[in-house]
């Protein structure tokens, strides 16, 4: 024992040791790296960082600083909801809740009285009796069926987002004398103003000047001057050239003024007029074009919801769906440019009740002090969380008596302690449970065509479980002191009473209302039983024994057995141990002065017979 304490002693030492000794290197590697970062302005972090990447899917949530918020928690929620690490946290949350210990029950105050009489137990050392209470403590373990309560929170949340960007193409900007109507100025030019369309840079290209209905025609001694963006020219018809320049910017809108004459001895007004018909008719054609690397802008901002909802919530009751952050107008600038929208709303919050909790058949073991859980073991689930789990109790039941103890020995007062020691045949009430069960069903079979009689006939009942609004109506206790279930029904106080009774058996939920594919409110569908009785031969001879199911949620099977049925049922692997207390609640034992009266008339009867006197 004092070595095994001292190896526990030197291992506790040793990993704090050890986990010290890791607090250091941990501590001297962050200085070091401070140290060799000191006076450097860009330092490389693959240097100081394991499995660094500067390109963390995370840094899509950063926009260069200007946005006004982003969709990070609404992204939050929705990795809480579908990563491994979430999900496990959740279902931790949901699955395993807190163990209850009971300071009411009889276990942990014998354990108290124990503890206050150490001294008289253990045989004293005053020589005198002590008057003591003892106790004989026996077990019975029960099995139950209880729902958790799974809701889910999510959102709806909008946000300005951008698309596109400022980027530059190839393309060409193509100066058409006969894209607008000329107009005559001073020196018989024939003037075209001419609109750019795009932002861009233009350089050098080619010059055309055409007579398309007689190509080979050059117009003899006739010539004619060009000018644009500063450049002139003196050409014929039917031909074409380099248009050198200096590479220049121009803008959407600028106006090129693109001027053309006739060089004549005479008659210039009608060779002007004459030009400036002919251009705008298409019989002559004059055209610059120049390549030209144009910049556009395809930026454009729109608003773009993002949910961490699952697509498909099944039957889960929408309770609310509010908006959680009031519309208006919300600005953003990218690139300098700033983009102003609107909506009604920002975000949304829905909330969403999965499953409801309801103790249904734990009730009356969680509400005694005397039972404590044992086991779980899920047996529905909503993804990965539990909503309906199979629970077993362990209850304890005491038997008190009272004696002294005098130095080390015991001396039991009522002669009660003997039947204590031998302990409590439990055979006595299966057996009893057995014959009551048969008799419940013969009473039923009677009389009747044992081919169309059924006995432990159930009535199908269903209940409120959730709902936008009001309380659970399917509550498994508080039917006489909550004021929030006045407002359910009959039926519905019916099968809580019953609940409270242990007579249901809980056969499935399902959707009662919906809207546009959103479950409102949704019910409970449960087999309701007479008796006890009737409800532990249902549950776990019809259902677990024979496999024959109790239907849906929404259409419960609660058929009476029959007789070809009943006969294939084992009664002696049946728990009847809900049944006991109310086997137990019926016998009455006989008044202990009636009894001992009885015993001596009995004696006395028997003396005489034998001729005693």
């Amino acid at each position: 024992m004092k070595f095994s304490l001292c190896a526990a002693l030197m291992a506790a030492l040793f990993a704090c040791a050890v986990q010290a000794s890791s607090m250091d290197d941990a501590n001297k590697e962050g200085v070091d790296a401070a140290k060799a970062a000191s006076g450097i302005t860009s330092a490389d972090p693959n240097g100081y960082f394991d499995n660094y990447s500067a390109d963390a899917p995370q840094k899509d949530y950063y926009k260069g600083g200007t946005q006004t918020d982003t969709s990070i928690d609404v992204a939050g929620q929705a990795e809480l909801s579908t990563s491994d690490l979430g999900k496990t946290a959740q279902e931790s949350y949901v699955n395993n809740p807190v163990d209850s210990i009971s300071y009411d029950s009889d276990m942990i105050k014998h354990s108290d009285d124990l503890r206050g009489n150490a001294e008289a137990i253990a045989g004293g050392t005053t020589g005198q009796c002590v008057e003591q209470e003892v106790s004989k403590t026996t077990y019975t373990i029960h099995s139950c069926v209880m729902g958790n309560t799974l809701m889910q929170t999510c959102s709806r949340k909008a946000t300005i987002e951008t698309t596109g960007s400022r980027e530059t193409y190839d393309t060409q900007l193509v100066l058409n004398a006969g894209s607008t109507t000329g107009q005559r100025t001073d020196g018989y030019w024939v003037q075209m103003n001419l609109t750019v369309p795009q932002d861009g840079t233009i350089s050098s290209g080619t010059w055309e000047f055409l007579y398309p209905k007689s190509p080979s025609y050059h117009g003899d001694r006739t010539t004619y001057t060009l000018e644009v963006l500063g450049q002139s020219m003196t050409v014929k018809l039917n031909n074409s050239g380099t248009f050198s320049i200096t590479p220049q910017r121009v803008t959407a809108g600028q106006v090129i003024t693109f001027r053309i004459r006739t060089n004549t001895d005479g008659h210039n007004d009608e060779a002007a007029d004459t030009l400036r018909d002919n251009l705008a008719s298409g019989t002559f054609v004059a055209r610059i074009t120049l390549p030209m690397q144009a910049e556009r802008d395809t930026l454009k901002a729109a608003i773009v919801w993002t949910s961490s909802c699952p697509a498909d919530m099944g039957d889960a009751v929408k309770l609310s769906d509010s908006c959680t952050d009031p519309g208006g107008n919300r600005t953003v600038t990218v690139s300098g440019k700033t983009f102003t929208l609107y909506s009604d709303c920002w975000e949304y919050t829905q909330k969403w009740m999965v499953n409801e909790d309801d103790t249904n058949t734990c009730q009356t073991y969680i509400g005694d002090p005397n039972c404590s859980e044992g086991t779980r073991t899920c047996t529905q689930k909503s993804g990965d969380y539990c909503i309906l789990q199979s629970l077993t109790y362990q209850c304890a039941h005491t038997v008190k008596s009272t004696g002294y103890v005098c130095g080390s020995e015991f001396y039991c007062s009522d002669g009660s302690c003997a039947a204590m020691e031998a302990g409590q045949n439990q055979n006595f009430e299966e057996a009893v449970s057995q014959l009551a069960a048969l008799a419940a069903a013969g009473k039923d079979f009677a009389g009747m065509d044992p081919d169309k009689v059924t006995a432990f006939t159930g009535k199908a009942m269903a209940c409120r479980k959730s709902a936008a609004g009001f309380s659970n109506c399917c509550k498994s206790g508080g039917w006489g002191q909550d004021t929030g279930l006045a407002h359910c029904n009959t039926e519905e106080k019916e099968i809580g009473t019953a609940k409270e009774k242990l007579l249901t058996v809980k056969v499935g939920s399902y959707c009662a209302k919906k809207v546009l594919g959103v479950c409102l409110e949704k019910k409970e569908g449960y087999c309701v039983f007479d008796s006890k009785l009737a409800r532990i031969v249902q549950e776990q001879g019809r259902r677990d024994q024979l496999g024959i199911s109790f239907g849906s949620g929404e259409s419960p099977d609660c058929r009476g057995i029959k007789i070809a049925e009943l006969q294939g049922i084992r009664f002696d692997a049946i728990d009847f141990s809900d049944f006991y207390a109310d086997l137990n609640s019926q016998v009455a034992l006989p008044d202990q002065d009636a009894l001992t009266k009885r015993i001596q008339e009995s004696i006395n009867s028997n003396l005489s017979a034998n001729g005693g006197g």
